[in-house]
């Protein structure tokens, strides 16, 4: 479910079953000041104001209450004290009137309380309020039982004006602001039974019983009987609850929220109806929470079936149209621009009421050297001036920065511009061209290819300054790391013809037989094929286009070296380190990489055929756009890697370790996972045709959006925490699979093997199960609402207090020679029209 909403308004949800149907319960949260000019605050603050202020207390259950309430977390203040250590603490709102009186603590003195101490700020709440172990009313106060071996509980320090605690023995009525529990007798009363009816109908909802005000959770007299919602524009006074002001009043904005849902597979926005129901006041930090609830009928019991909702904001007395509404939609779901407009909450809520900006922006600053040459210029100005001669102004023109909510509107002007300016430059392009033919062909004969040239023909000489000479240096290095990383983005360098081959072939030879290091040598476009190099040193090496083929690089340091589009094919880089190195546009045909180091390698657009990578190291390796066709990556360990619409055919990862890996949009047939040790694991949108995890232990994997494991082989693997939810593994084996906290909602299991698979905390819900093989699989306490069992087989399966409720099973579903103790059937699946 995505949710399109501004960005001070919240959302809490929650899908329930009532009267044999699904709900959704729809609760939306503002936080607004208290005062003359009441605004939205960011919801960032709303939600870290509720975890501290709300003692602990839930906001909202997003259900649909009967009638409006107000609640109060709130502070009594010692200042505000009588001459007896007692404050008094009133609240009106919207014509109702509550008054509490707060004391100091106190303690018994014979039967009748002493003089209470005084105290700086006390929270007006259930624990100083009558009550404690034993008192219904309010387990959780003070004062009863009022006497006791363990010793007497201190009287009440909250109280009704109109009931006080004079005497041990008097009983008092608990008072407070603050929510009654769920399990409070007050509340339990209007439950209802849960009768045989809502064991076979309404399970595990509400029963047909309950009294709706169940859901109400203020004080009786806190509450609004009469009315299913707030009046607009809400007046209130809050006496005593804030450190520095004895008085805070005012009203409520006039708000109302709107709420659009979109089904699944459906297009149009449906319209939910929402009331201002509550009003949580917290006068200390001159804020309220107005909470406007409503419901919509769903299909399926956890929502499933609702796509999106959108949220909004807005005068009770300036509706928007749904026209509106659909326009906003339609923007914000845009794949292109939806994040930018996503940013203009005044779509979406009133522009008065959101966090004013006064729409100046400061200048930008500017750096040292533009203030010089701006300096500079203007001075040449003046004295260009003073010969006569007229210069335009040199000062920029001003530029005022966008706000975020003109973003949308900055980026298109903008976009729409750059096309004109790129349809301009390409008009001239073809002119040129037109009236110089060669053009083209002499930008292209100039266009960079190979590495930076050297800096040796105008290197500065011996005597000049040292920092002169480590300025050059560090260009070149600069240099260097550019082509590095954008060697294969220029122009290819050419092959070496034989004579210069010849050369620099036995100059690497000569460099080997004297021991010399071979780093950072420019080697570009050489043929070194069929070469003995184990062991030597070319890190930093400019290698492009280099003939490796055949070549003995076992053991060798090559990191950072440049190895684009070099020939590959029979070259051992067995047990080599080539951190770093860039290895785009190769073609890697029987290369052996096994026990090499490829960490932070970069291989773009790069195909592997036949080669051997066992036990070699790859982490933060950049592959992309590459093509894997009969590799082995046995006992290999790979990290943080990510494939994007990249191929893999009879790939082995047989025990290799694999740490936060992801395939995005990519194609595996037949690769081999085997006893791999794998955590972080990721497939979007990805095929894996026969695919094998067996025996393999997956921890922190998701298979996700559509992905397709038909055929898949997870035969005695360990699963654990494993999302598979919504994939597509038909025919699959997960047989004597041990299976922990894995969720398998919405896929596609039919005709599966699961024989004696291991589920712990199994998630299954509307699986598709037809024809599957349950037989002997432990499925104590599974979750499978809604399944598709037909033809499934349990035979001594263990479906021990396992939810099968409203589950497709049929006369072909085998469930005789299960184990069915305590398992859930009801309610049962409706009957399709």
């Amino acid at each position: 479910m995505k949710i399109i909403k501004p960005t001070p308004v919240g959302i809490l949800t929650r899908a329930y079953r009532s009267a044999g149907s699904e709900h959704l319960g729809i609760a939306i949260p503002v936080m607004v000041t208290l005062g003359d000019a009441p605004r939205l605050v960011s919801e960032s603050e709303l939600w870290n104001t509720v975890g501290e202020e709300l003692y602990g207390y839930a906001l909202d259950a997003a259900l649909p209450k009967q009638h409006a309430e107000f609640l109060v977390a709130g502070r009594a203040y010692g200042k505000y004290c009588d001459a007896a250590n007692t404050c008094r603490v009133d609240v009106r709102f919207a014509g109702l009137s509550k008054q509490l009186r707060v004391w100091g603590a106190r303690e018994w003195n014979g039967d009748v309380p002493s003089q209470a101490a005084p105290f700086e700020c006390l929270p007006v709440d259930w624990p100083l309020a009558y009550g404690g172990p034993g008192c219904a009313d309010n387990p959780r106060g003070i004062g009863f039982p009022p006497r006791s071996p363990e010793g007497a509980s201190p009287p009440a320090q909250i109280e009704h004006p109109d009931t006080p605690i004079s005497t041990r023995e008097r009983r008092a009525t608990p008072a407070a602001f603050t929510p009654i529990a769920a399990d409070w007798p007050q509340r339990r009363a209007l439950y209802g039974e849960m009768d045989p009816q809502w064991l076979e109908e309404d399970c595990p909802g509400f029963p047909r019983t309950m009294d709706p005000s169940y859901f109400n959770v203020a004080p009786p007299d806190q509450q609004f009987p009469h009315f299913a919602s707030l009046p607009p524009g809400a007046a209130y006074e809050l006496i005593h609850l804030h450190p520095d002001r004895p008085r805070l009043a005012g009203t409520l904005p006039p708000l109302r929220a709107r709420c659009f849902l979109q089904r699944t597979h459906e297009s149009e926005l449906s319209e939910i109806v929402m009331r201002l129901t509550t009003v949580w006041f917290i006068p200390h930090r001159e804020r309220a929470i107005m909470i406007f609830h409503g419901t919509a009928r769903i299909e399926e019991f956890d929502a499933q079936d609702v796509a999106n909702l959108l949220l909004a904001a807005e005068y009770d007395h300036d509706a928007r149209s749904e026209t509106h509404y659909r326009r906003v939609f339609d923007l914000r779901m845009d794949s292109k621009r939806g994040a930018l407009h996503a940013l203009r909450d005044h779509d979406l809520a009133p522009q008065a009421l959101l966090v004013a900006t006064d729409g100046t922006h400061a200048e930008p600053s500017i750096g040292a050297l533009q203030r010089n040459l701006r300096q500079r210029a203007l001075e040449q100005t003046k004295r260009a001036a003073a010969s006569g001669v007229v210069i335009p102004s040199m000062e920029p023109a001003a530029a005022r920065t966008p706000r975020l909510d003109e973003l949308a509107e900055f980026v298109e002007r903008n976009e729409q511009l750059a096309e004109a300016q790129l349809a301009a430059l390409e008009q001239t392009r073809q002119r040129i061209e037109a009236e110089h033919p060669g053009f083209e062909a002499d930008r292209n004969a100039s266009a960079r290819r190979g590495p930076p040239r050297s800096f040796a023909s105008h290197r500065a000489p011996h005597d000049a300054p040292s920092g002169m000479q480590e300025l050059e240096r560090e260009a070149e290095r600069k240099l260097r790391a550019a082509y590095l990383q954008a060697a294969h983005y220029q122009e290819a360098a050419p092959r070496l013809d034989s004579a210069a081959s010849t050369v620099l072939r036995e100059r690497v030879a000569a460099c080997r037989g004297r021991g010399e290091s071979l780093a950072g040598l420019d080697l570009t476009g050489a043929d070194l094929s069929r070469m003995n190099l184990r062991g030597a040193d070319l890190a930093g090496a400019l290698l492009e286009s280099a003939d490796l083929s055949g070549t003995d690089l076992t053991g060798a340091n090559l990191r950072d070296a440049v190895i684009a589009r070099a020939a590959l094919t029979g070259t051992v880089f067995a047990k080599a380190d080539l951190t770093g190195a860039n290895l785009a546009l190769t073609d890697c045909e029987r290369t052996d990489f096994s026990e090499a180091v490829l960490d932070r390698c970069l291989f773009e657009r790069a195909v592997w055929r036949h080669c051997n990578a066992r036990r070699a190291s790859a982490k933060q390796v950049q592959f992309s756009g590459c093509r894997f066709d009969t590799v082995d990556f046995s006992e290999a360990r790979l990290s943080e890697l990510v494939f994007i619409d990249q191929s893999f055919v009879d790939v082995i990862l047989r025990a290799a370790k694999l740490r936060k890996l992801a395939f995005i949009q990519c194609r595996l047939e037949r690769a081999a996972f085997t006893s791999a040790d794998i955590e972080g694991f990721g497939f979007v949108e990805t095929v894996a045709d026969q695919i094998r995890f067996d025996h393999a232990h997956l921890r922190k994997a998701c298979f996700a959006k559509n992905t397709v494991l038909e055929r898949a082989d997870f035969s005695q693997a360990l699963l654990i925490e494993v999302n598979l939810r919504q994939t597509q593994a038909r025919n699959a084996s997960f047989s004597a699979a041990t299976i922990s906290q894995c969720d398998f909602s919405d896929a596609d299991l039919q005709h599966a093997d699961l024989r004696d698979a291991k589920f712990d905390g199994g998630y299954m819900v509307r699986a598709d199960l037809t024809g599957a093989s349950l037989t002997g699989a432990d499925l104590i306490g599974a979750q499978m609402r809604r399944a598709v069992l037909h033809g499934a087989n349990f035979d001594e399966a263990n479906l021990f207090r396992a939810n099968l409720a409203e589950a497709g099973i049929s006369k072909s579903t085998r469930l005789d020679r299960a184990y069915l103790e305590q398992t859930i059937f009801h309610p049962l699946r409706k009957a399709t029209p």
